[in-house]
């Protein structure tokens, strides 16, 4: 959270839920373009379904190399699972929000803007509870304390191989490298490598919940559904450390707000036309090689190439004509982990520098304030085991930590129920990275896909999305240069 003065836009996204009942539908976004004339008549070198930071990264690239594009985003607004939102005149971010100077894609842009960081409060907190014994026990312990405790447990839960995980990810930005090893450990899911652990190491009860909370966290779900070698991925991109692993992914945001990152992308592409609120419903590959696109209000656009940049969790409401590949069918069908809850609550009194630890199915997982006083709370939850729309019972939930919390406010955005969505960050199953990661990836020429999901390394972050939109980039410009 930071202060800011720039004018903002209503996006229909998000939500705002006051403790005097009162509740509005939308969130204030810093996004400035306006929706633009699209022609169907005209056929253009490349459509690029969905706007996130994969869809924009290719606009800017192929349009900047003197392709016609045409943009089209299901929602009002760029940005994808990222969004950043004013609410009483402080800005927030509502969906993706961390990224490190060692993510190589998403530094490159900070670098090409002259964008800056600035560091989340709960990073480096100084007062813990743990909700423990099924909600029953709330215990504070000290970070001197807790914190190495934690940490040496995830670094053993980590070192699955003897070798800190890098006989299975020896190259984490080519994660298949090892593609025998990937096998032999993409069945596990990350309850199966907890169980592992307990057997191999000492793990009291307050710790193992404490873990569980932490790793239900990143996970946003069930640990028995999520796959483990996802955890593996981070880590090895973490530089095999806990530590290094932590800054990477949940320390430092950029300090204009990924909305601005969005927007100079945007602001830097030519030739691009852009057309806002326009789901579509079918693309079709004709016998002459080209594209056409449908939208839901019966547009028809066509074009030589298309990229596809839409969450996997929402490929299988396409309508694709001829059908994608059958391995390709069968990947888009099992989708992925559709993730949890994130929130933002502010309260009516201040707790300090605070973080908070339950372990699943408890409705919220971690939480934490993220401003100096502690009148701000970002918190997660899995599945759907918290409704953040209602005030009241993200308030009794927060209680559980806090006994005399008031909640003055809550604010966010339910993801996992967003029909262009359908899920937050990247999560895979047991045995999906070997089985689908390059199927997913693999282009059906004209047809060509990226996204955040299917990215080779920082998958579900900023940093993934844009290096699988740029290898898409790449891809494209063979495919229309060759023909």
């Amino acid at each position: 959270m930071t202060s800011t003065g720039k004018s903002s836009n209503r996006t229909v996204d998000g939500f705002v839920c006051h403790a005097n009942g009162i509740f509005e539908q939308g969130l204030l976004t810093t996004f400035a373009r306006k929706n633009e004339i699209c022609i169907e008549d005209r056929e253009y070198d490349v459509i690029i379904v969905g706007a996130g930071f994969a869809g924009l990264i290719a606009a800017r690239e192929l349009s900047r190399r003197g392709r016609s594009i045409l943009m089209v985003e299901a929602r009002d607004r760029i940005g994808g699972r990222t969004f950043t939102a004013q609410v009483d005149d402080e800005q927030y971010e509502i969906g993706g929000t961390w990224i490190h100077w060692s993510q190589p894609h998403v530094w490159s842009e900070m670098t090409r803007y002259g964008f800056s960081l600035s560091e989340s409060e709960g990073a480096t907190t100084n007062q813990i509870s743990l909700l423990l014994d099924n909600g029953t026990r709330l215990k504070t312990v000290s970070t001197a304390d807790f914190y190495p405790r934690l940490f040496d447990l995830l670094n053993k839960f980590s070192n699955v191989d003897g070798q800190n995980g890098r006989t299975v990810l020896p190259q984490p930005h080519a994660p298949l490298t090892a593609l025998d090893a990937i096998r032999a450990y993409d069945h596990l899911s990350m309850q199966d490598r907890l169980n592992q652990l307990s057997d191999l190491v000492d793990i009291d009860n307050e710790m193992y919940e404490v873990l569980d909370a932490y790793l239900s966290m990143n996970t946003q779900g069930d640990l028995a559904k999520s796959g483990f070698l996802d955890h593996l991925t981070f880590w090895s991109l973490g530089d095999y450390d806990t530590n290094r692993t932590w800054d990477k992914t949940s320390r430092y945001k950029i300090r204009e707000g990924t909305s601005a990152l969005a927007q100079a992308m945007l602001d830097d592409c030519d030739q691009v036309s852009l057309s806002l609120s326009t789901p579509i419903v079918s693309i079709h590959r004709t016998n002459e090689n080209k594209v056409r696109i449908k939208t839901a209000n019966g547009k028809i656009f066509t074009s030589r190439a298309a990229i596809v940049t839409v969450p996997l969790n929402v490929l299988h409401t396409i309508d694709f004509q001829p059908v994608l590949r059958e391995e390709k069918q069968r990947a888009i069908a099992e989708k992925q982990c559709s993730g949890g809850t994130k929130f933002w609550a502010k309260l009516m009194h201040p707790i300090g520098n605070w973080c908070g630890f339950a372990p699943y199915p408890n409705p919220i997982t971690v939480a934490y304030s993220d401003d100096p006083e502690g009148y701000i709370i970002v918190g997660f939850g899995p599945d759907d085991a918290l409704d953040i729309r209602d005030i009241q019972k993200v308030e009794h939930e927060l209680q559980k930590f806090i006994d005399d919390c008031k909640v003055q406010s809550v604010f966010g955005h339910d993801w996992r129920h967003d029909r262009f969505i359908q899920s937050t960050w990247s999560w895979y199953k047991p045995g999906q990275i070997s089985a689908n990661l390059q199927v997913l990836q693999s282009p059906e020429p004209p047809l060509f896909f990226a996204s955040g999901d299917i990215s080779n390394s920082w998958r579900g972050c900023i940093d993934g999305a844009l290096q699988s939109g740029l290898t898409c980039v790449r891809q494209v410009q063979e495919y229309l240069n060759n023909r």
